[in-house]
């Protein structure tokens, strides 16, 4: 009878420690890291086409949000929108197609010098012309410079940046003094105006159009 209780304890304690062993260790898992200034063609860092204002002050804080009125075109009329970091170098605007009820984004736009925004490319603040025609593998239409308008896109030739959403504007460098660029003209970048400066011609404005059809 001992003998049979001491073989009895023994079973126990071995089925214990396989049960020990036998218990699965749970992983560990790694924090998703979520690039805030990655420009998409469906994204702004954290902004997706279907963010609305709450939605922003979530985001990016309610100290971080706010709502003002800033010159439409030419300064002709006034148009409301929605600051996100204001008065930074990560200042970028929020065009909504409802500005007053703040629903749904129409345009993403930032022409701050410093901002940190940039595609998975690598199209950024000051991104130059030439790198631009590398990427875009046609030549690039734009207006001149030295204007309202000056170094808007006018065309990318059906070249490979033309099937994003996130689209860009030009400036040069102000020590350019070549009047052949500037004024109310289109250019181009196989002239050779603008071939000896495409080094001096650079992104100025960075925006994301949720429709496609703002440029």
């Amino acid at each position: 009878m001992k003998l049979f209780i001491s073989l009895l304890i023994a079973a126990i304690i071995c089925s214990c420690k396989n049960e020990k062993k036998e218990t699965p260790v749970a992983e560990k898992k790694e924090a998703v890291v979520v690039d805030t200034t990655l420009l998409t063609d469906s994204s702004w860092g954290l902004i997706a086409e279907a963010t609305d204002l709450a939605g922003l002050q979530n985001s990016y804080g309610i100290s971080n949000v706010k709502d003002d009125r800033i010159c439409g075109a030419e300064c002709i009329d006034s148009v409301d929108v929605t600051l996100v970091y204001p008065g930074t170098s990560k200042e970028f605007i929020v065009y909504w197609e409802d500005s007053f009820y703040h629903k749904k984004i129409a345009l993403i736009r930032c022409y701050t010098a410093e901002a940190p925004y940039h595609t998975a490319n690598g199209i950024k603040m000051g991104t130059t012309l030439s790198t631009l025609l590398q990427l875009n593998g046609k030549p690039v239409a734009f207006s001149g410079f030295g204007w309202d308008y000056g170094g808007g896109i006018i065309s990318l030739n059906n070249g490979e940046l033309e099937k994003s959403n996130v689209h860009f504007n030009l400036a040069i460098n102000e020590n350019v003094d070549d009047n052949s660029v500037y004024g109310d003209t289109e250019l181009n970048s196989d002239m050779p105006s603008v071939k000896k400066v495409t080094d001096k011609i650079y992104v100025t404005e960075l925006f994301l159009s949720f429709n496609n059809q703002d440029r």
